[in-house]
């Protein structure tokens, strides 16, 4: 059977999606819960952290079950809950399934990140141009959600959609040759191992910017249109379009430059994806103009969107054994197969936690500092350390761990 990444590929358009609908609709769901910033960073913390350490946990599967059976595993809960959270009345029920939803989204990010990962091994910039469709799946999921808010509809018939497309895709994988095969030996990459191959590996530093940009990353996607809806009164259309504009410009920044991306390393894209969105956020908070504002958020979101596909694929590339040159199957899903998955799986699952942490850590911090001193000042606060990251990331040398 012909391998293909095809299902992979929507399952990240799907997820985008999800996040997308947050993005935009975090204002909604604020106010009919009847949430301060930092109540709702509480759920989110809670939801999107038990997600993390569950991904850590059930990562290990993936040497035993494939790539094929753990994504379509994670999509089918995830797909009920997010039909759940659209479908359930009363606060206290849309809240539990809510956090259920974020909780299991983590376990599909690993899933996918891990197929993908599996079978693009030394193809960084293929990785980078994947994860377009993230974006786009973002940019598609704000513009719905904006619309449906603006026409006076309700924003929970994207993750009606969302979760359909989730089960839907779980029987197409299903029914697909996904590269990342089960390994003979059933590999199980515990926490604690992949922790030792990021330390081995040398990428000790590489990780925790992961997670500062991560940290980053979790608050432009919460708070950035919060701000604007909330503080600076801009209309749902203003919020979602500037939002929506940073997630095109994502797409075209990984979809036409994967190849020179792909080549700036992951350290060097990390520090420009970091620079730059810093330099969004000060812009954003900085001014009392809601159209400058927006500006600041297109170029945060647009910016940030750099680390995470960069770091996967080269951590992924790092711990795979050489391959030799194969000639391409024809198609544009062929992919080559490495000789083990279970190193790449250690490092994207320890990778994964780190950016997990980083969102953990987001929506703690930023709702505190709103609630004691304005919204502002949370995104000042991610501005910093955006910037802080990017500073390390040039100021501190590269060490190489043994190969």
């Amino acid at each position: 059977m012909h391998q293909t990444l095809r299902p992979v590929r929507w399952t990240f358009f799907v997820f985008g999606a999800f996040w997308g609908t947050w993005a935009v609709a975090a204002a909604d769901v604020e106010r009919s819960s009847h949430l301060s910033a930092g109540g709702l960073g509480v759920v989110l913390s809670a939801s999107v952290g038990t997600g993390g350490v569950l991904a850590v946990g059930v990562g290990g599967l993936a040497g035993r079950w494939g790539a094929r059976r753990l994504l379509a595993s994670t999509l089918v809960p995830w797909g009920v809950a997010c039909l759940a959270a659209a479908t359930v009345g009363g606060r206290i029920g849309f809240l539990v399934v809510f956090a259920l939803a974020m909780m299991l989204a983590g376990l599909v990010d690993m899933a996918m990140n891990t197929a993908a990962a599996a079978g693009l091994v030394g193809q960084p910039g293929r990785m980078v141009r994947f994860h377009a469709l993230f974006n786009a799946g973002a940019l598609a999921g704000a513009a719905a959600t904006g619309g449906l808010v603006r026409s006076g509809l309700s924003w929970h018939w994207t993750w009606v959609v969302v979760g359909a497309g989730a089960l839907a895709l779980a029987v197409v994988v299903r029914g697909a040759a996904i590269p990342g095969a089960p390994s003979a030996g059933g590999g199980h990459a515990t926490f604690l191992r992949s922790v030792r191959e990021v330390r081995a590996q040398g990428l000790l530093l590489l990780a925790v910017a992961f997670a500062a940009a991560a940290v980053v990353e979790g608050g432009i996607d919460t708070w950035g249109v919060l701000y604007l809806r909330t503080q600076l009164a801009a209309g749902v259309l203003l919020g979602a379009g500037a939002y929506a504009l940073g997630q095109a410009v994502a797409v075209s920044t990984r979809g036409m430059g994967g190849p020179l991306i792909g080549r700036l390393g992951p350290r060097r894209g990390l520090i420009l994806g970091a620079a730059t969105a810093a330099g969004g956020l000060v812009l954003e908070a900085g001014t009392g103009h809601a159209a400058v504002a927006a500006v600041g958020l297109l170029v945060a979101a647009g910016g940030i969107s750099l680390c995470w596909p960069l770091v996967i694929a080269s951590v992924a590339q790092a711990s795979s054994p050489p391959q030799p040159v194969v000639p391409a199957q024809p198609g544009p899903d062929a992919s080559s197969l490495p000789a083990s998955p279970e190193p790449a799986t250690a490092l994207v699952g320890a990778f994964t936690g780190a950016g997990y942490m980083g969102w953990v850590v987001a929506p703690v911090i930023v709702g505190s500092v709103a609630d004691a001193a304005g919204l502002a000042a949370g995104l000042f606060l991610l501005a910093g350390i955006a910037g802080a990251t990017a500073t390390a990331l040039a100021v501190v040398p590269a060490r190489r761990g043994p190969r």
